[in-house]
């Protein structure tokens, strides 16, 4: 028996960080150790199953099924039949709704494709299905369904009917036996591949039941441990094998140091960091709820990794209605006062349109997280299939009302495979309306750009205070009557363009032409990216945007005789001097200040810039790198415009390189004018951030 395997996605030139298919190669080494007899091929890259199954068909496929990957599956799905109708065609993962007999009708209906669907964790179910077929000549309608286990649901080829046996529950496996498919070779081949990060799993099972997420789906709520051996000797492995060029590996636990156990799990990922010089950068989902044992944790990895103190909100109503419950917000301080002592890098997430929360309690939440230092990252309520929010008893219940969008990243660029993905964003609650969510759209562009590289300085001086760049951004959104000409157009563009890239379900489609994916690449784009393109490209833009934020300072603080308006002014300057003014580049130039600026900025009492003021000015130059440059050149040959060639070199070419784009590397000068690597702890955090904070 041939059997192939695919955990496919979206490729792109820029990417090195879509994970090695772990889940599929779970199910491959289970199989194999199960039945040594069936022959298995697995697959990451669309192109390549679709040409491996033209050329010699498979007796099943296999594919993992999420959100991201959902439409490129039903393509690979059509490709497949129209080849060999015979092939049993599976899918499975936890984007599905196991309990919604109508939804699974539907599901099934609308992928004629499909064959069958699996549950819960894969090996056991998929082996038990393979070996179901085995028994019953390779026909689904042969399977009695008393052996049927409930984690499997099949469409029957003549009646329609969708038939599963709920009454046969599956047991959790116990993995302190499960075969490695890194240690069996199996994903030799993946490791191998400089464009895939390395994935890891410790353990399996989340203890929360948080609503907007779907992780605990196919483990409920106990967690199984793997083999500590089995970790330590896969790690060594990874480590010494893959070919990853940026360094990227992935925990692919939902808790990582929940268990005790993690803190020997994390003292073995940096020694194989320091040995092998592997991993440099790694994605984790820390424990929800920190404490003293993640921080130590998290401070063995620092040189690797962010720390995410987990929020989601600052409601306690809202907590109730998701099933969450933060950390106090004492303890939230300590620990963020203790992670900045051992020089941790942290961020923390936070989610609009979350039921029960306003527009005002939101911003609200920002703002106060914002005095704590943490970087933020904000997020819409996405809905995911399988998690408690998407059913329709509580979108009933909260008066959720959701929209779709094309996710510019899953557009794919090989025109031979016309295909996209969407995503289902909550845009309106019984108490937070769709004027309200694109307002917090505007807030969170405005608070992007004041949260990066390029304002530092504004930012701390704003800490400084007494207020936050969170609050500055919450003042200009509501400072609209005194929008200049060419700021207003900004903001007021970004706002219909986050309007305009919803559609409704029925406007969705499962197929698509090439016509449709040309239309998307031009449409759908990442805004925050694409109206800081427009910024970057527009001198007077530039020089307006300037002006207001110096004229909003004195309109919001000056007042307030506490607050150092001169400094505040000067951070200004500082931010627009690294600036980045595609219409007039300037990579190169020199400027002098009077302060010592990288002291300023790491001082741990805060003090007045006056307080670093030097008699002999301290020389910069400014640069950007020489790929941007390169590559902004190369682009004029696809568009005369360039905002969106900025655009493209930001999202299409370079992904995300955090804020590269826009800001001028700021290099202190020696007397010699020799550049030197000095550098504040705060740049150096800013460095990128965004790819060590990406997590979804």
């Amino acid at each position: 028996m041939l059997i192939y395997l695919g955990d496919l996605a979206y490729f792109h030139s820029w990417d090195n960080i879509q994970p090695i298919p772990l889940n599929v190669g779970y199910i491959a080494a289970y199989l194999k150790k199960t039945l040594p007899d069936v022959e298995i091929e697995i697959f990451k890259e669309p192109k390549k199953l679709m040409d491996r199954i033209s050329e010699r068909s498979p007796d099943i496929l296999g594919l993992s099924h999420y959100e991201w990957n959902s439409n490129l599956n039903l393509a690979i799905l059509r490709h497949t039949k129209q080849k060999d109708s015979n092939v049993i065609t599976v899918m499975g993962g936890p984007s599905f709704q196991p309990y919604d007999n109508a939804w699974i009708k539907e599901f099934f209906h609308k992928r004629s494709n499909l064959d069958a669907y699996v549950t819960n964790e894969g090996e056991w179910s998929f082996t038990k299905l393979v070996e179901l077929l085995m028994e019953n000549e390779m026909r689904l309608t042969n399977i009695p369904l008393d052996n049927l286990p409930a984690s499997i649901h099949f469409q029957n080829s003549e009646t329609k009917n969708v038939v599963n046996n709920p009454k046969n529950v599956v047991k959790r496996l116990d993995l302190k036996d499960h075969p490695s498919p890194y240690l069996t070779g199996i994903l030799d081949d993946f490791l191998k591949d400089p464009h895939l990060a390395p994935v890891m799993e410790t353990n399996r099972g989340c203890p929360y039941d948080c609503t907007f997420c779907n992780w605990g789906n196919a483990t409920k709520s106990t967690i199984n441990q793997f083999s500590i051996d089995t970790i330590k000797n896969e790690m060594e492995y990874i480590a010494s094998n893959t070919r990853n060029t940026k360094g990227f590996f992935y925990v692919g636990d939902a808790n990582f140091g929940i268990l005790k156990r993690d803190e020997e799990i994390a003292n073995v990922i940096n020694s194989c960091s320091k040995k092998f010089d592997f991993p440099k950068h790694i994605y984790i989902y820390f424990a929800k709820n920190a404490n003293e044992t993640i921080v130590n944790i998290a401070a063995t990895l620092r040189s690797v990794t962010m720390m995410n103190l987990s929020r989601q909100t600052m409601n306690k109503d809202v907590l109730d209605f998701i099933k969450r419950d933060n950390i106090s917000t004492e303890m939230f301080d300590d620990l963020q006062q203790k992670c900045y002592e051992k020089g941790i890098e942290t961020f923390c997430e936070l989610i609009y349109a979350l039921p029960g929360e306003t527009y005002e309690s939101f911003i609200q939440g920002v703002i106060e997280t914002c005095r704590t230092g943490v970087d933020i990252a904000l997020f819409p309520h996405t809905m995911l299939l399988g998690a408690e929010a998407s059913t329709q008893i509580y979108r009933n219940k909260y008066g959720l009302k959701s929209a779709f969008r094309v996710i510019p990243r899953y557009i794919n660029d090989d025109d031979e495979l016309p295909v996209l993905e969407y995503e289902e964003v909550v845009i309106e609650t019984d108490c937070f309306t769709r004027d309200d969510f694109w307002d917090v759209r505007v807030f969170y562009f405005i608070f992007t750009i004041l949260r990066s590289e390029i304002f530092i300085e504004l930012a701390h001086s704003l800490s400084r205070n007494g207020s936050n760049h969170a609050d500055f951004a919450n003042r200009i959104v509501e400072d609209k009557e005194n929008w200049s000409p060419k700021v207003k157009k900004l903001f007021e563009d970004f706002r219909q363009s986050a309007k305009d890239e919803f559609i409704q379900e029925s406007e969705k489609k499962l197929e698509f032409t090439l016509e449709d994916i040309k239309k998307a690449r031009i449409k759908s784009k990442a805004l925050n990216p694409l109206y800081s393109s427009r910024i970057a490209s527009d001198t007077k833009l530039i020089s307006e945007l300037k002006e207001y934020f110096l004229g909003g300072i004195s309109r919001f603080y000056s007042n307030d005789k506490k607050v150092n308006m001169s400094e505040l002014e000067l951070s200004v300057n500082f931010g627009f001097d690294k600036l980045v003014n595609y219409e007039n580049i300037d990579s190169g130039k020199n400027i002098s200040y009077n302060y010592d600026i990288t002291s300023w900025l790491d001082n741990p009492e805060k003090l007045s810039i006056e307080k670093f003021s030097i008699n002999e000015p301290k020389k910069y130059i400014f640069k950007l790198d020489d790929d941007i440059l390169k590559d902004l050149k190369r682009l004029e040959t696809y568009n005369n415009d360039l905002s969106d060639r900025i655009y493209r070199l930001r999202a299409n070419e370079m992904g995300p390189t955090g804020d590269r784009i826009f800001c001028y590397k700021r290099i202190e000068l020696s007397k010699d004018m020799s550049e030197t690597e000095n550098i504040s702890k705060r740049e150096a955090i800013r460095h990128h951030v965004e790819i060590a904070a990406r997590k979804t």
